[in-house]
């Protein structure tokens, strides 16, 4: 029992920090573009739904090119995807010994991608959140990023596949819980907005 709730932990730390780190990615770009003043403030609550870059300055946002509000769109997925390039680097060129360590990296990679693939597949499936933004700013890009984020999608599994067998049960379901959480919470979020 004490160890399911030590995986349960590690997991709650890993998709804290990946949705943590997905909104610094947004903030770092809203402040380069002129419209946040402290690119470290963002708001994620201890219950994760609504998680967000603020406080931004509306008007200078939208006085901002079309184009920086889609490249700070992109910020989050920007930063899954480096971080979960470099978990995955860190993972293969170390190969850490023990259970805690390992599997806290597993689920910091997978979902770091995960994260990635809710926004840049599903998200642009469903056009909600950064990926609304993406298309009603720079409408081109839709479809190559749906392509990228299909693409993304069978590493994603890939990688869900290579989890080391001792934890890939519950790495793989912390994965699907975590994805139907964000998906779901983004898609009811935008039907209350309308």
């Amino acid at each position: 029992m004490m160890r399911w709730l030590l995986y349960a932990a590690l997991g709650y730390g890993a998709l804290y920090a990946v949705i943590w780190l997905h909104e610094l990615g947004h903030s770092i770009l809203d402040h380069k573009f002129g419209c946040k003043d402290n690119w470290l403030q963002v708001q994620v609550k201890p219950y994760l739904f609504s998680s967000n870059p603020g406080p931004v300055d509306a008007a200078r946002y939208w006085a901002m090119e079309p184009w920086k509000r889609a490249a700070a769109a992109y910020g989050g997925v920007g930063a899954n995807l480096l971080w979960g390039l470099a978990a995955g680097g860190l993972l293969w060129a170390v190969r850490p010994e023990g259970e805690y360590l390992p599997l806290f990296l597993w689920l910091f990679m997978t979902l770091h991608l995960g994260e990635a693939v809710s926004y840049l597949f599903i998200g642009n499936i469903y056009l909600v959140s950064d990926m609304a933004i993406v298309a009603a700013e720079c409408p081109r890009l839709r479809w190559p990023t749906l392509a990228a984020g299909a693409v993304l999608a069978g590493i994603y599994v890939l990688a869900l596949w290579k989890t080391p067998e001792g934890f890939r049960t519950f790495v793989a379901a912390w994965n699907v819980c975590a994805m139907a959480s964000m998906c779901g919470g983004r898609i009811a979020f935008s039907l209350r907005q309308k």
